[in-house]
């Protein structure tokens, strides 16, 4: 190979893998002059497990962890893809995908790059690694290059894991690992069981659940089904909480006692977390053990699907499948009859196809083994592997753990750090090996769940400031995040963006986003219903209406294609969120990615003023939009009558519900009676109905992260008609 005589004084780094822990390798390699990187990448494109070319790639899944927590330190999320996501700041797999590709665009110079390209083997001869190759184009089929030192940055989730079932292999019944779902639905109306304790076994379930006619969720430990937002703590009136991203009120260094990572975690410290999270979910079929460590799934939805019946737990294995009969039989004895489709979310497997057998036994290596698979000092080094180390080997790599850990490796590299010894790197081995014995159970869901301690490690290590030193910058609310762009190699204009984005979520938390999703997400279920009717004009029916409202979880409609029946085009018509366009609210007609929607019903009694008394029902549809964080409300054709009470299609518009800045002492006598619950206050649209104007109020009472009471108001007027709806809902114990 030929090689530019500039270049012969340079160190090589090779580094095996281009995903987001291969670029963050090659940036940071890269950024000292004595060090030359080549990427080898074995798909035709970059980005790893988020690239379009990974086999198990999932367009429309959606992170656990904000964009914020998915952002390397000095490169900020496009504009246009911030103002793309809107107020939905959890991106999907192919926003990620993009994100990585500008990455690369702006930080791997091409020459460096072989793409196509697999790594065969790679052996450390004569102080230096020699990498076997073997590529698409005839002039790379098969060759041998030598390099100073070598990144590994393969990936840790290789391989569907596949777990040993009677029957499974020869089963009749579709079965599909997690990683080859595609679209929710095309189960729609079936019978699907996800095995696994998995966080995409819960995604998929939470997912599942607009669609599916029934979801049996096998898997043997109990969790939290937590919401994409949560609470930040920061509520200043009573029932009336602010929300954050969960990862941005997880990962805080204020509400640490110590940045030391927590590899041990206490019984009185399991207790404490799940103290917080019980907070975050209501009461479950499977209450966990308070004493292990907790265990968490992320999902809008999955808490409806509970409530709904839709989603069924049980807590037991898969142990055989009949696939004649299409039951299933699990470890617990229960049967599981006429399933449609099996989905398994039993994890992945760590592989390295370069690696001897000889390395692997160095490492330790157990292939079965999805926690911690191979034994390494600090999840970087090992001492059978000179000049060489890990970027983004371990269960749960976080770009700001990759990111440091590229850093401290380049710098070991380029000499700007001394290597560890020895000893202290075998004492890490021994270390990793007793976290390994401490998982073999899997009670803990991570091998290394402390995320903050984790990055401080390699913080300490690479000697930065602490954020909250003010020696870098002075917002304080931006720097106690554990982030990536809080540990910068210098503070630049590409920090500042990305610490601008951050206040900017943070100060749409401060004027009331996504509390509508979280009162979308309490609404799923049954309410006990109480309204009163009061007229000012002569003629009017006054009287009270008892009864349950039930909001029914269902597969988004498709909408009328009558613009007619759709949200009105001008702007000064209807009420429109803070920083949405109106060609935004506009597209909000199409069933965009992560909507969803409820049929309403409610049925009871209505008694009128002069002690008349007759059965009432009512339908509509209310629909969530995540991009905008607005409730939009719809009639439902023929109203109440002709149709089971969970069937209903969409008619038309009524309004849009969008959060008010107000407080409840200016609601005036509205809800009067409940006054002193506080809560969250809510507008509709005013909507003109023939020559009759409604104009809705709401107010939405939490506990925790549920609404459990609210208010629904109309004030009708027009030239025959003048009236005041006012309705109580408070959650019905049965649900």
């Amino acid at each position: 190979m030929n090689v530019d005589s500039s270049e012969t004084n340079l160190k090589r780094v090779a580094i095996i893998g281009g995903g987001a822990a291969g670029l963050a390798a090659y940036r940071h390699v890269t950024a000292y002059p004595t060090l030359k990187a080549t990427i080898f990448e074995k798909l035709p494109s970059l980005g790893g497990l988020w690239s379009n070319d990974f086999p198990h790639h999932r367009s429309d899944m959606s992170t656990n962890v904000s964009r914020h927590s998915c952002a390397f330190s000095d490169f900020p999320w496009p504009i246009e893809e911030i103002k793309k996501q809107a107020k939905d700041v959890f991106p999907y797999a192919d926003d990620v995908g993009k994100y990585l590709h500008l990455y690369a665009e702006h930080q791997v110079h091409p020459k460096d790059l072989r793409l196509r390209t697999k790594v065969e083997s790679a052996w450390f001869e004569d102080q230096q690694w020699v990498i076997a190759t073997s590529g698409e184009d005839t002039a790379t089929k098969s060759q041998e290059e030598r390099f100073d030192y070598l990144v590994f940055a393969s990936g840790f989730f290789s391989s569907p894991l596949i777990p040993s079932v009677s029957g499974l292999a020869q089963s009749q019944i579709p079965v599909i690992h997690s990683a080859n779902f595609t679209a929710s639905d095309s189960y729609l109306g079936k019978k699907v069981a996800v095995v696994g304790g998995s966080l995409s076994a819960a995604e998929i379930v939470g997912s599942l659940a607009s669609h599916a006619a029934k979801i049996h969720h096998i898997h043997t430990l109990p969790f939290y089904p937590i919401p994409r937002y949560v609470p930040d703590g920061q509520s200043v009136e009573a029932g009336r909480p602010t929300f954050l991203p969960s990862d941005l009120v997880f990962n805080k260094r204020s509400t640490r006692k110590s940045m030391e990572e927590q590899t041990r975690p206490t019984v009185e410290m399991n207790r404490k977390k799940h103290e917080y999270l019980s907070s975050l979910c209501p009461p479950l079929p499977y209450p966990p053990n308070r004493d292990d460590p907790p265990r968490v799934g992320i999902s809008d939805t999955y808490v409806s699907g509970l409530r709904s019946g839709v989603i069924v737990q049980h807590l037991a294995r898969l142990e055989w499948v009949d696939g004649s009969t299409s039951n299933l039989r699990l470890s617990s004895g229960e049967d599981i009859t006429s399933v449609d489709a099996i989905i398994l979310g039993t994890g992945y497997t760590t592989e390295f196809p370069y690696l001897s057998s000889e390395q692997k036994a160095a490492l330790e290596y157990e292939a079965d083994n999805p926690m911690v698979p191979f034994l390494s000092h600090r999840l970087v080094l090992h001492p059978d592997l000179p000049q060489a180390g890990f970027v983004g080997l371990y269960r749960g790599p976080y770009f700001a753990v990759i990111e440091l850990q590229a850093r401290y490796l380049a710098a070991l590299f380029a000499g700007e750090k001394g290597w560890p010894s020895e000893a202290e790197m075998r004492a890490g081995v021994e270390q990793e090996r007793q976290i390994r014995e401490l998982v073999r159970d899997r009670k803990r869901q991570f091998p290394h769940s402390d995320y903050g301690g984790l990055v401080e490690t390699y913080a300490q290590l690479l000697n930065l400031p602490s954020p909250l030193s003010g020696s870098l910058r002075g917002d304080s609310a931006v720097a106690d995040h554990i982030l990536a762009c809080n540990y910068p190699r210098e503070p630049n204009e590409k920090v500042s963006a990305l610490e601008a984005d951050i206040s900017r979520t943070l100060q749409l938390s401060k004027s009331g986003a996504w509390v509508l999703g979280a009162v979308f997400r309490s609404w799923c279920g049954r309410w006990k219903v109480d309204r009163v009717i009061r007229h000012d004009m002569q003629g009017g029916m006054d009287g009270t209406f008892d009864g349950i409202a039930t909001f029914y979880l269902r597969s988004p409609s498709i909408l009328p294609k009558d613009p007619s029946k759709l949200r009105p085009r001008d702007p000064a018509a209807c009420s429109q969120p803070d920083g949405i366009t109106q060609d935004y609210m506009e597209r909000m007609n199409d069933t965009e990615a992560g909507l969803v929607e409820y049929l309403y019903h409610e049925g009871g009694t209505f008694t009128t003023s002069t002690g008349i008394s007759f059965q009432a029902h009512r339908k509509y549809v209310y629909r969530y939009h995540p991009t905008t964080d607005t409730i939009s409300a719809w009639f439902v054709k023929g109203g109440a009558f002709g149709s089971a009470p969970d069937q209903g299609e969409i008619d038309y518009w009524f309004h849009d519900i969008v959060l008010s800045p107000q407080s409840n002492s200016d609601l005036g006598l509205w809800f009067y009676e409940h006054r002193d619950e506080g809560g969250w206050i809510a507008k509709g649209d005013e909507h003109l109905c023939v020559r009759d104007v409604y104009s809705p109020v709401y107010r939405f009472c939490f506990q925790g992260n549920e609404v459990q009471e609210f208010g629904i108001g109309y004030d009708v007027r027009g030239p025959d008609k003048g009236y005041v709806s006012e309705a109580w809902y408070a959650r019905d114990p049965k649900t």
